[in-house]
Formats: C-alpha cells, sequence, structure tokens
C-alpha cells in the first residue's frame, strides 16, 4: 500500500509524480546506510525505525500536520499520533511476536527516545528539504526555502548541517 501512497505534502503543493511513501523510506533508508561517521548509539535500530516510521500511513493515509498556532499544532499532532498508534498497532497484532518489536520501533522513532531515534527523525526533516530542492529544480515549483525555514530548526545533528549547508550552496547556485 505504500507504494502507491503518494506523499501529501509533495501533492498539495502540486508536484507532478511525487515521490511514495515507500519511496522516501528506500531514500532515507540509503542515506542511513551511506554515513559512514554515525556513533553506534546513533545507528543501533536505525535502519529498522526508519523501515517501520511510516507504516501507520497504509492504513491512516499521509496526513500533513501544520499550523501557526502553537496549541493548536500541538492538538493536531496529539491526535495524529493516536491514529497513527492505532494503525500501527493494527498492523502489529497481526504479526505475532514480530509485531511487538515493530512496535517498540516505531513508539522510539515518535518519541525520539534514544540516539538513534533523535537521528532518525532529523533525518526524516532532512530529506524533504533535500527533495523539495530536487523538486525545484526539476519542475520549477518553489519549495525548498518553505521546507528548509520549516524544519531547519529541528536538525540539529553536525552531519545534517552540513548537508544542508550544501543543499543551500546547490540552491544558490541553481
Amino acid at each position: 500500500a505504500l507504494g502507491e501512497l503518494k506523499r501529501t505534502g509533495w501533492a498539495k503543493r502540486g508536484v507532478a509524480n511525487p515521490e511514495s511513501v515507500q519511496e522516501h523510506t528506500i531514500t532515507l533508508r540509503n542515506i542511513a546506510a551511506s554515513l559512514d561517521s554515525l556513533t553506534d548509539e546513533e545507528k543501533t535500530g536505525l535502519l529498522d525505525m526508519l523501515e517501520v516510521h511510516d507504516w501507520p500511513e497504509a492504513i491512516h493515509g499521509d496526513e500533513v500536520v501544520i499550523s501557526t498556532d502553537a496549541q493548536e499544532l500541538k492538538t493536531r499532532k496529539a491526535l495524529k499520533f493516536e491514529k497513527e498508534q492505532k494503525a500501527i498497532a493494527t498492523i502489529c497484532d497481526k504479526l505475532g511476536d514480530k509485531g511487538q518489536e515493530i512496535m517498540n520501533l516505531w513508539l522510539r522513532f515518535e518519541t525520539s527516545s534514544d540516539p538513534a531515534a533523535v537521528f532518525a527523525r532529523q533525518l526524516d526533516k532532512y530529506q524533504a528539504i533535500e527533495k523539495a530542492l530536487e523538486y525545484e529544480k526539476a519542475q520549477g515549483i518553489s519549495l525548498f526555502k518553505e521546507f528548509l525555514d520549516y524544519a531547519r530548526p529541528n536538525i540539529t545533528h553536525p552531519i545534517l548541517v552540513a548537508r544542508l549547508a550544501r543543499l543551500e550552496e546547490e540552491f544558490s547556485n541553481k
């Protein structure tokens, strides 16, 4: 189902042939696998966490939560978490012993409960910026600055900060 589900944020912005949720996951895993300077703590379960982080979207859909009102944003994020937690529970219930392991991976990602989960969430934000630049260059839709401004405050890992700097340089040279 995730291979057929187009990422909502891109579709809403008029991107032609936007990436699917599955393509997004594959890209995240490929980026993570290519990074050899992560600490052991940052690597522990990282690829598995990235694999399952969007599984609830197969049931719940790809919901984008944005608001300029802090309280509304908090409320909407909490509601999204509840819906996705029910969806992942439905998936995990069918997987026996492996289901609890998957649920734990998903919860680690959602709660940023350890260094690998913190990195995974930042990588998720970073990949959207990288993709925004790709779409802007290919399709002429202004996306990069919007995604950069939104996600930059949440990206603090030195590896990703350095990659962001390279993307900004590429953007300024386009």
